[in-house]
């Protein structure tokens, strides 16, 4: 004879409702502890940062520039565009080996000490891409953290600089190139001038002709100069990469007060919350012993 036995299955969905309950109840009953983990690991967070050793940093803003195309209306791809090149740049090893014995730090201390971060320009686009960006380096001592940021700084701007100077030297030489045949106009339209009072009707009328073709070979030549004043001073003050401030070492903590404190604060949330959720379960099971 068999006999079947059922059982009954527990309800999962409603233990979870139980559970869920009663986490919520505990963290309402005991709140405190969580704002308590919170407010001890700030304070504690704040007092390692301000009691680690003091360093110095120096900060360097650099302004890449905008590449424009040789018309100067549409905006071209290249290293002043990538987002990643100043950072690539700062840290490359070839940079590290030429700072590091520039400014007397070790490679690898000036490979721990720099960074980079961008400054957003307010009202762009967030698609737009960044032109200022911040260099740091920090170290143990003033004037070699002083030295390497403004030589990081200044290899960012020689390297992603190279197109605009391109474009600077070839506007200068067109304007000198326009200054000299303009010039040569001068001189031409002063001795047609000369001669043409004592000209014959023929020569006086060759020399008309002339004097309204170099007339309008001036306006051509004075219109071409003041296109390319305009590309140059664009290209100089737009498009040519500079640093705005090489910023002297300061002193400061090795470990940031701000960034301390936040991380021990939201470890001390997080052992706040556990302590809220472990303490019906400890305190049942010391009351049993």
């Amino acid at each position: 004879m068999t006999t079947t036995r059922q059982r009954s299955e527990p309800d999962l969905d409603v233990e979870r409702e139980v559970d869920l309950g009663r986490y919520l109840d505990a963290l309402v009953a005991r709140w405190w502890l969580p704002v308590l983990g919170i407010v001890l690991g700030v304070v504690v967070g704040y007092l390692l940062a301000l009691g680690s050793k003091e360093v110095y940093r120096a900060q360097a803003t650099v302004y890449v520039g905008t590449p424009y195309g040789p018309g100067g209306n549409v905006v071209v791809q290249g290293l002043n565009t990538n987002p990643s090149t100043v950072a690539r740049l700062a840290r490359g090893e070839e940079t590290i080996r030429k700072i590091a014995a520039e400014s007397g730090m070790s490679p690898r201390q000036l490979r721990a000490g720099i960074a980079t971060r961008p400054i957003k320009t307010v009202g762009t686009a967030k698609t737009a891409p960044n032109q200022l960006y911040v260099v740091s380096v920090q170290g143990p001592r003033r004037v070699e953290v002083t030295v390497a940021t403004s030589g990081i700084a200044q290899r960012i701007v020689d390297v992603v600089g190279g197109y605009a100077r391109v474009k600077i030297k070839s506007f200068k030489e067109e304007i000198a190139s326009d200054d000299r045949q303009l010039k040569a106009i001068e001189q031409q339209t002063s001795a047609a001038q000369s001669a043409l009072s004592s000209s014959s009707e023929l020569g006086r009328l060759t020399l008309g002709t002339l004097l309204l073709t170099t007339e309008q070979r001036r306006g051509t030549l004075q219109q071409d100069r003041l296109q390319a004043r305009q590309l140059l001073a664009l290209a100089e003050q737009v498009e040519l990469p500079q640093i705005l401030d090489r910023g002297a070492a300061t002193k400061t903590t090795a470990k940031s007060p701000r960034n301390s404190a936040a991380v021990a604060g939201l470890i001390g949330l997080i052992l706040g919350l556990l302590a809220t959720l472990l303490w019906e379960p400890i305190a049942a099971r010391t009351g049993r012993q």
